[in-house]
């Protein structure tokens, strides 16, 4: 499969410009947080099959209210700021069942802390117009300093090119590595962290992205008979 970045970029770009880093809503009043991973069957061929998963939870009880699964064969290449061509067909395909309103969606990945501001995050939270936030377990883009090693150390990180504060390096648990927030789509680079904070329950990632995760887990084995 030939791609053109060039294209990719200037889609990219384009949709930049219809970012909203303001608060779409009252942080205090959100309730329902869904966290969003995706994984492949074999993520070493191409074409192969992806699976996402969606879990939503009710922040007041960390209980599930709801999740959903989907697959589709997807045939873009893994290629490093381009992740949301080769990963949102199937989350969509996965968004599209869902019942509940959510508030806010936590994404495995990034938000603004991207070269052209449109990690996976942004690029969703702009394509569905919701509220996103980018959760990143590696770093991509910006410059910072590691947080101490304590429960809850942050440092901000900066856009090498322009010195703007646009997410936050977060140590969630001491002795782990940091996880990279930034928001995605209609929501505060401030509040973003403090989402992600508030949806931690004791593990090092926000409680919605860790269900998905282990969803999408235990979904993957039984596909590969594991």
């Amino acid at each position: 499969m030939e791609i053109d970045l060039e294209s990719l970029k200037k889609q990219q770009i384009e949709l930049s410009k219809k970012l909203i880093l303001k608060d779409r809503i009252n942080i205090d009043e959100i309730r329902y947080i869904a966290g969003i991973d995706t994984t492949f069957l074999n993520p070493y061929q191409n074409p192969t099959l992806a699976i996402s998963s969606i879990v939503v939870i009710d922040i007041k009880s960390f209980e599930i209210v709801e999740k959903v699964l989907a697959e589709k064969e997807i045939d873009f290449p893994y290629v490093p700021t381009f992740l949301a061509f080769r990963e949102l067909p199937v989350i969509l395909e996965a968004y599209k069942k869902l019942e509940i309103k959510v508030d806010v969606f936590i994404l495995d990945g990034q938000g603004i802390l991207h070269p052209r501001r449109m990690g996976i995050a942004s690029h969703f939270g702009v394509i569905t117009d919701t509220v996103s936030i980018g959760c990143g377990k590696t770093p991509l883009y910006g410059k910072y300093q590691d947080p101490p090693n304590q429960d809850l150390a942050y440092n901000f990180i900066y856009d090498p090119k322009t010195n703007e504060k646009i997410g936050y390096a977060l140590r969630t648990k001491k002795n782990t590595k940091p996880i990279f927030i930034s928001p995605g789509n209609n929501i505060s680079i401030e509040n973003s962290l403090y989402v992600i904070i508030k949806s931690l329950n004791g593990y090092k990632l926000p409680e919605p992205v860790r269900l998905a995760h282990n969803f999408l887990s235990d979904y993957r084995k039984k596909l590969i008979g594991g």
